[in-house]
């Protein structure tokens, strides 16, 4: 999934107080430059990762760190693009280890800062990654992750149309789990929270208005199915199918959409 993007804030200044002036401190010329620097160059990092030029993306980036810092702005830039790395990966054990550096990226930016949405998406994108390998206690346990960090992330930032992605995604996973596996989960595992396909689908809607890709309506449209609501369904792949590539993975995302199809002919 590719997140919004969003203009940087200006970088964050610790006044300094001269003796027998006083007054309010203000951006030197060096200052300034390097803000405007860094906004251009994560402008490109944000097309080449709509391009699927992944790796030069993780390039360009840890160059930045280098120069920049742990920035927040930087560091969940870097652990969704590790997360995309190894949704490309050929191998699981490959694709595995990206997921984990994505999560511990994750992590870290959350540490530096605990407000910032897209770094609760990058954390929740991860957990959900990495849910997908894992055994039953390790899944439920990411799974709580996934909600917490989705939730956050939507409360922070209620534009930002990856929160709504995940979360609508986790809503149709968790509703779809059968009577057997939900008395496991809740009498083994202490359950997990409310879910419905209703608001996975109120979820992906809203996805939709806040960022028409490919992505949104496929997911939208499996969530129809597993509610058999076919014509629905149906709408949603075509759509898929008939919009521009403006998202990682868009071309994957036609085929899937149009297999889909197919089947429902």
């Amino acid at each position: 999934m590719s997140p919004r993007i969003l203009r940087l804030p200006a970088v964050l200044l610790v006044a300094a107080l001269l003796i027998g002036v006083a007054g309010r401190p203000s951006l030197s010329h060096a200052q300034r430059t390097d803000s405007t620097a860094l906004d251009s160059a994560l402008v490109r990092v944000d097309e080449m990762r709509s391009e699927g030029q992944f790796r030069d993306a993780l390039s360009r980036l840890s160059e930045l760190r280098s120069t920049y810092g742990d920035q927040v702005e930087l560091l969940w830039r870097i652990s969704m693009t590790r997360a995309d790395i190894g949704r490309a990966a050929d191998t699981d054990g490959a694709a595995g280890e990206h997921y984990r550096e994505a999560l511990r990226l994750a992590e870290t930016a959350l540490t530096v800062d605990a407000s910032n949405a897209h770094s609760h998406l990058a954390r929740a994108v991860a957990e959900g990654r990495l849910a997908l390998g894992a055994g039953t206690q390790e899944r439920v346990q990411r799974s709580r992750a996934v909600k917490t960090h989705a939730d956050r992330a939507i409360e922070i930032d209620p534009t930002l149309p990856g929160a709504f992605h995940v979360r609508g995604r986790w809503h149709r996973e968790v509703a779809d789990l059968n009577f057997l596996e939900r008395t496991l989960v809740r009498t083994v595992y202490g359950g997990l929270p409310d879910a419905s396909f209703e608001q996975a689908v109120r979820d992906f809607e809203r996805a939709i208005e806040l960022e028409n890709v490919r992505f949104h309506h496929l997911e939208l449209a499996k969530t129809y199915l597993k509610m058999d609501r076919p014509v629905d369904a149906r709408t949603h792949l075509q759509t898929a199918i008939d919009l521009p590539a403006r998202e990682p993975f868009a071309q994957r995302h036609k085929e899937e959409a149009q297999e889909l199809l197919d089947e429902l002919s």
